[in-house]
C-alpha cells in the first residue's frame, strides 16, 4: 500500500530489477513507558512468595481485603498491569508504575464473586512471564434468623461493565444497590425475568441491621442493542434501573472518516529526519462505481496539502486506487487492489491484478518493457507491536511485494511491512531493498496525534 509514501527511484533487478525510494511511517508518540520484568516464579510454576489475604466464601462478593501479593523482578522501570485469569466468578488485578528496578512485591486486587465451593487455581500474566496460586472457597456460614426483612432502591445505580449485543456478561457486570435491613437473615433479590437476555441477581445473609449495599451479578447474553428496563424485585420492594445495550463494534484497521488526521514523522536513510501531516478531507472521489476517501498529505502546515491516496472498505477488505506502479512506470496505470484483509489469518496470502508497462533503467537511461503485480502475505495477527515505545495491541503486519515476471515465474524486486493498528491505521511502515534483506528507507512515524471526529 502506497499510504505515506512517495517513490523517487527504480529497483534493478537481474536483467530487470527495480530501485524503489520510498519512506515509511509509524504512530502515537505516549509520555509513559512500559516496564519491563517477570513474575518471581518457583521450580512447580507457582508465585513465588505469594500471599493470599482475605476470606472466600461462595456467593459473598469479594472485598477490598481479598488480595494476593506476588514478587517480581523489575528490570526496566515503567507501568504495569498484572492480571489473573477469572476462575469460578472472580479475579485479581492491579495496575500501577515500578520506579525503581529490582525486587517488589505488587498487590492485586480481587474482584468478582466466587460462585462454588472449591479450590481455584489462577493464572498470573506479566511482561509474557506467567505464575499460579491457589484459592480455596468455603461455604458463607449459616443463615441466622431466617428471612431478613430490608427495602431497596435504584436511586443512582449504574450498571457496570459494558454491554455489547452477541456477547455474554462476565464478572464485571454487575448493578450496586443501597439497602436498609431492619431484620436479620437471609435474603434474595433478581430481576428475573430475563429483559433482552440477561438477568442481575444475588443472594446471601445479613448479619447486622442498617444500611448498606448489595451488588447483583449479571448473566445471559444481550440479544439486541437498545436502552433496556430492569425490574428489581425482592424484600418488601421494588425499583427499576435501565442497561444500555450498543451494537457490535466493528474493527477498523485504517480509519478513513472525514477530519481524521495524523502527524508522521519520517527517518530516511541517508536524508535526516522529516515531519507531514495527513487528513482525510470530506470530500470523495468516485470512479468504476466505488467511492473512495481522499487522504492529503503536506510536509509543513504552512503549505498546501496534496492528494495521498484513494482509499475504501467493503467489508473486511481495504482498496487503495490510483497508480499501481507507484511511479515505476513511465506512464501510470491506474486501477485498485486489497492492501489489507482484517479477517485473514496468518500466511494468507493474496496478488493484485497485472499491470504492465514502460520503464527506464535509471544508470543507462534505456527504456523498457515490464509487467508488474503486488503479493500481499498476512505475517501477524493481533499482534502487540511497539513503536517508539507505544504499544499497540490487535495489530495485523502485512508484506506487500512488488514483483516482476520473468517468463513463468515471478521475481521480487521489493517490499514494504506494513503494520495496521486497529482503530488507529497505519502505524509503521518500512520499505526493503531485495539486494539487502534490509529496511532501505525506514521512517518510524510516530503519530503524536490521533483525532477522529
Amino acid at each position: 500500500m502506497k499510504t505515506l509514501i512517495k517513490i523517487s527511484s527504480l529497483l534493478i533487478f537481474t536483467s530487470v530489477i527495480f530501485m524503489a525510494c520510498q519512506k515509511e511511517t509509524s504512530f502515537e508518540q505516549g509520555n509513559s513507558t512500559t516496564s519491563v520484568g517477570s513474575l518471581s516464579v518457583d521450580a512447580s510454576g507457582n508465585c513465588l512468595g505469594s500471599v493470599v489475604s482475605g476470606t472466600y466464601m461462595k456467593d459473598t462478593a469479594i472485598k477490598a481485603s481479598n488480595y494476593v501479593d506476588v514478587s517480581v523482578q523489575v528490570d526496566t522501570v515503567g507501568t504495569y498491569t498484572i492480571s489473573s485469569d477469572t476462575v469460578n466468578g472472580y479475579y485479581f488485578k492491579a495496575t500501577g508504575t515500578f520506579g525503581a528496578t529490582g525486587t517488589a512485591t505488587v498487590r492485586l486486587v480481587g474482584g468478582g464473586m466466587p460462585l462454588v465451593i472449591g479450590t481455584n487455581i489462577f493464572r498470573v500474566t506479566y511482561n509474557g512471564s506467567v505464575c499460579d496460586f491457589t484459592v480455596t472457597v468455603t461455604a458463607p456460614p449459616p443463615p441466622t434468623g431466617g428471612s431478613a426483612a430490608f427495602t431497596f432502591n435504584c436511586t443512582g445505580a449504574t450498571p457496570a461493565g459494558t454491554y455489547v449485543a452477541g456477547t455474554a456478561l462476565t464478572a464485571t457486570n454487575s448493578i450496586t444497590l443501597n439497602v436498609n435491613i431492619t431484620t436479620i437473615g437471609t435474603w434474595s433479590v433478581t430481576t428475573s425475568p430475563a429483559i433482552n437476555g440477561i438477568t442481575f441477581s444475588a443472594t446471601g445473609t445479613f448479619a447486622a441491621t442498617g444500611t448498606q449495599t448489595i451488588t447483583l451479578l449479571g448473566s445471559g447474553t444481550p440479544t439486541a442493542a437498545g436502552t433496556h428496563t430492569f425490574n428489581v424485585t425482592g424484600g418488601t420492594s421494588a425499583c427499576t434501573f435501565q442497561v444500555i445495550t450498543t451494537a457490535v463494534a466493528i474493527p477498523d484497521y485504517f480509519p478513513r472518516t472525514a477530519y481524521s488526521n495524523w502527524s508522521y514523522d519520517e527517518n530516511v536513510t541517508g536524508q535526516g529526519l522529516d515531519t507531514f501531516l495527513s487528513k482525510v478531507i470530506p470530500q470523495t472521489f468516485t470512479t468504476g462505481g466505488n467511492t473512495y476517501n481522499i487522504i492529503m498529505y503536506a510536509y509543513d502546515a504552512a503549505l498546501p496539502f496534496d492528494t495521498l491516496g484513494y482509499y475504501r472498505r467493503s467489508g473486511a477488505n481495504y482498496y487503495e486506487w490510483g497508480d499501481m506502479s507507484y511511479g515505476i512506470l513511465n506512464i501510470p496505470v491506474r486501477g485498485e487492489f486489497i492492501f489489507l484483509k482484517d479477517d485473514q489469518a496468518v500466511n494468507t496470502k493474496w496478488n493484485s491484478t497485472q499491470f504492465s508497462g514502460t520503464a527506464t533503467d535509471p544508470s543507462s537511461g534505456a527504456t523498457f518493457s515490464a509487467t508488474l503485480r503486488w503479493e500481499f502475505t498476512i505475517v501477524q495477527k493481533d499482534a502487540s507491536v511497539t513503536v517508539n515505545g507505544t504499544p499497540y495491541a490487535n495489530t495485523i503486519q502485512v508484506k506487500q511485494e512488488l514483483q516482476v515476471q520473468n517468463g513463468a515465474i515471478w521475481i521480487p524486486a521489493y517490499y514494504y511491512q506494513n503494520y495496521f493498528a486497529r482503530d488507529k491505521g497505519l502505524i509503521k511502515q518500512q520499505v526493503y531493498d531485495m539486494s539487502t534483506g534490509t529496511a532501505a528507507l525506514i521512517y518510524t512515524d510516530d503519530v503524536k496525534r490521533l483525532v477522529i471526529y
